[in-house]
């Protein structure tokens, strides 16, 4: 239960903002809990050699402790609604069996004879250093997986049994982050949000918020130490911020926007189907993002078009040693949810983070400029082959695409579609059923290949641009650091160019170009998009009805004119503003 800190009058009415990333919409008004952090590290105390054995036999005691508690929470989630956090455990099982690490305690803890407690820890802070600093958000938030593994296992080794707090009132979480096991112990239909010091939008808090429909804030620095159990707030997972000792006012004020996103939700849910057609004609494509197969019938309801990137490496963390019949059976289950529409399939896009010891156990010194994307599928052919086979034969249902990630040059993508020709001749020999339709395609992530896109398109049926990587490349900028997160920017001068040559290329070779980056869901920066001539964005289920709404409202030509007119300007910003005032002007009930 919280522990209610006295506080003076004067205390009370003084309010005081936190600023935050916004993972999860919605608003939330409540008394904090702050949940503390308890990761100490233990002592390296020296064993003899006639203790090895006892040491090893209370470590898989540990081990099979943390099994049996992980399997009852996967069993706690395991509903249709609730199936992201159960695929969250599914990885920590995966984590919590890996044969290396396991080999690795035990030659450890025989040579060195120290307690297989300190050797444990050191070994998964080895792996959670790895991951922290990576750039790729998904991968970092792996981290969180190993740790939340090994403060399990090491509190089972210290005998220690699991403390959760459970609430008597509703509580907004607050935390310096927070793993799926301490969510799904929460009591959570007392829980109306989370307020995380560390995270991004693939964090854990904001998976199980989003699916929870609960209001999510991270990156909320220091927070945890600033707020006390007790203290009550109001957590805005809109604009991302954190409201401590709100004044009626701003109550009132809070209450208000929160009747006009009703009905202006309920306007925008009641048009979803309906075709996303600019002023002067221009019909545009929107598209769906996924992750998981279970999201199909959200996205069917959501009037997408078709599935525009699906992407393969969350089926992949899953099961890293799934076989091509389970592959082709996951696979086939998103193509039938759809069809008649199709679903465009992300290859394998990993690497360079070391989670899994199948894609390789030697460090990188910058593991984002290194190994990851179409070069692990290349450089790994039989795990290639057996993703390129279950693709085909998923296929036989229904359309899809296929399209290739982090291609640098036109030498990879043939490379993968000779490997994907000799996989559908071995189908065909072996009595599949011929594929319906398969689309290939390539990433425009890397500038490399925005500069050489004729050259890239004369080998596919359409570009997807993945403008997180492009504008991370090609600014050398990594969003996520906060010293020079300023200088990330969509909307610079080069990304608007590389973007341009990309459709110019397309359009000359006669194939489709898509965006399906986050900028494709900014509905500020859309008047630039349709501008520079895309005609295909593909955005999360959830902003369907919005980035249709804002289309809806465009001028096709106009769009064109505004990117005409922002080419001498060098300043992003500028160009932003620009992008934004037409924006405001035109759809301002989505700003409101």
């Amino acid at each position: 239960m919280p522990s209610w800190k006295p506080m003076t009058q004067e205390a009370l009415t003084e309010e005081k903002i936190w600023q935050g990333t916004a993972v999860s919409s919605g608003v939330a008004h409540a008394v904090v809990h702050v949940l503390k952090e308890d990761f100490d590290e233990p002592d390296a105390e020296p064993i003899t050699a006639e203790q090895v054995e006892s040491e090893m036999e209370r470590w898989r005691a540990a081990l099979d402790a943390t099994h049996r508690e992980i399997e009852q929470l996967k069993e706690m989630v395991s509903t249709e609604a609730r199936s992201a956090e159960a695929d969250i455990f599914d990885t920590h099982l995966l984590i919590l069996e890996d044969v290396s690490i396991r080999k690795q305690v035990e030659k450890s803890v025989r040579e060195k004879l120290i307690c297989v407690d300190a050797i444990y820890y050191r070994l998964m802070c080895k792996h959670m250093d790895a991951l922290r600093g990576l750039a790729d958000s998904y991968l970092r938030e792996r981290f969180l997986d190993i740790k939340d593994i090994t403060q399990r296992v090491m509190r089972h080794l210290r005998g220690e049994l699991l403390q959760h707090p459970m609430f008597d009132d509703p509580v907004i979480i607050v935390a310096h982050d927070l793993t799926p096991s301490d969510t799904v112990q929460l009591d959570r239909s007392k829980v109306l949000g989370f307020a995380i010091e560390m995270g991004s939008g693939n964090s854990h808090a904001a998976i199980i918020a989003r699916s929870l429909g609960l209001p999510a804030v991270v990156r909320m620095h220091g927070i945890a130490e600033d707020l006390h159990s007790g203290d009550p707030v109001l957590l805005d997972g809109n604009e991302g911020l954190v409201i401590l000792n709100p004044t009626p006012a701003t109550l009132s004020k809070y209450r208000s926007r929160e009747q006009q996103a009703e009905k202006l939700e309920d306007a925008l849910h009641a048009t979803r189907h309906q075709p996303a057609v600019t002023t002067d004609g221009f019909k545009v494509q929107v598209c769906a993002n996924a992750e998981f197969v279970e999201e199909m019938g959200d996205i069917r309801d959501s009037g997408a078009a078709h599935v525009g990137l699906f992407r393969t490496e969350f089926l992949y963390m899953e099961d890293p040693a799934g076989t091509e019949d389970w592959l082709a059976e996951s696979y086939t289950r998103a193509v039938k949810a759809i069809a008649p529409g199709h679903v465009t399939f992300r290859t394998l896009d990993i690497g360079g983070d070391k989670v899994d010891d199948q894609i390789g156990a030697e460090e990188e010194p910058n593991p984002f400029l290194g190994w990851r994307g179409i070069r692990v599928s290349l450089g790994r052919k039989q795990m290639f082959r057996r993703q390129l086979r279950a693709l085909l034969r998923a296929a036989a249902h229904g359309p899809i695409g296929i399209m290739f990630p982090m291609v640098c040059d036109v030498g990879e993508v043939r490379a993968a579609k000779e490997l994907l020709a000799e996989c559908a001749q071995e189908l065909s020999e072996e009595g599949y059923p011929p594929p319906k339709q398969v689309d290939i395609g390539a990433m425009i992530e890397i500038p490399s290949a925005a500069l050489t896109a004729d050259l890239i398109a004369a080998e596919v049926d359409f570009f997807s641009l993945g403008t997180n990587d492009l504008v991370q490349y090609t600014l050398a900028v990594d969003r996520l650091n906060e010293r020079v997160a300023d200088l990330y920017s969509p909307t610079h001068p080069a990304v608007l160019r590389l973007i341009g040559l990309t459709v110019e290329a397309a359009r000359r070779a006669g194939i489709r170009v898509c965006i399906c980056g986050e900028m494709a869901a900014d509905v500020e920066v859309l008047p630039l998009l349709l501008g520079l001539g895309l005609d295909e964005l593909s955005v999360s289920a959830g902003q369907i009805s919005r980035v249709k709404h804002a289309i809806r409202r465009l001028n096709a030509a106009e769009c064109a004119k505004i990117v005409e007119d922002c080419r001498h300007l060098g300043c992003p910003k500028m160009i932003l503003e620009r992008s934004r005032a037409i924006a405001q002007r035109l759809y301002p009930d989505l700003f409101e």
